[in-house]
């Protein structure tokens, strides 16, 4: 891939995504090493199985860095509600996701849609989730083995803080190995999933008696 002063400004577009704005492209990617962390063989939990607190995608909040891409395969492909468009790495390996937030988020899970019948080789078989303030205390959260995944990949972070949510400014999506020794990976979407606390104040009658308003008529005289 060019050097980032060398892109053109939709190329940069696709590199560092934000739902506001365009970050500095002159922003270098640092390299994180591992320091520990919990790994896991296999697939993660199913959907049945996640917190009984609403969630929402947090993703528009956040801005968006990828290590690498080809043309055409970026940010906006990525983050598509189209599953027939993808992320395609271009270098080799590991393949990293950055995804920055201006306020420290709290994270429940992380959502992957592969494809190994489409994508084969392209597949990630390991991953791994860093989280930090920022590029200088990333910090392995979990690894995690995959095998010719196909469709939504459920990656809990309830481990991760004593509430059962990650919390942090930075989180960084690493692709560490392919499928068959393949060389460039295929993510073909990704949620960031994180407690909606609005929604899980509504009561059982399903009314959020939080305003003044409600408040003056909640007593019966």
């Amino acid at each position: 891939m060019m050097d980032s002063e060398l892109l053109t400004s939709s190329e940069l577009e696709e590199q560092i995504f934000t739902s506001d704005a365009v970050v500095d492209e002159a922003q270098e990617d640092e390299e994180v090493g591992s320091s520990g962390g919990e790994h896991i063989a296999g697939t993660t939990a199913p959907v049945s199985e996640q917190l009984a607190i609403p969630l929402r995608d947090i993703g528009n909040q956040a801005t968006w860095k990828l290590s690498t891409w080809k043309p055409g395969f970026g940010v906006h492909a990525l983050l598509s509600e189209s599953t027939d468009l993808y992320w395609q790495s271009d270098a080799p390996q590991p393949h990293h996701i950055d995804i920055h937030f201006a306020k420290r988020a709290e994270i429940a899970k992380i959502m992957l849609y592969l494809d190994y019948r489409r994508d084969e080789s392209y597949t990630p078989s390991k991953i791994a989730v860093y989280a930090g303030s920022g590029y200088h205390d990333l910090h392995e959260v979990l690894s995690l083995g995959l095998e010719e995944p196909v469709g939504w990949i459920d990656i809990s972070l309830a481990h991760a803080g004593k509430d059962g949510f990650l919390k942090a400014f930075l989180v960084r999506l690493s692709v560490l190995q392919n499928h068959q020794t393949g060389k460039d990976t295929h993510i073909r979407g990704i949620k960031i999933l994180s407690p909606d606390r609005q929604a899980s104040d509504i009561d059982d009658d399903g009314l959020p008696f939080n305003s003044i308003a409600f408040l003056a008529h909640s007593t019966i005289r």
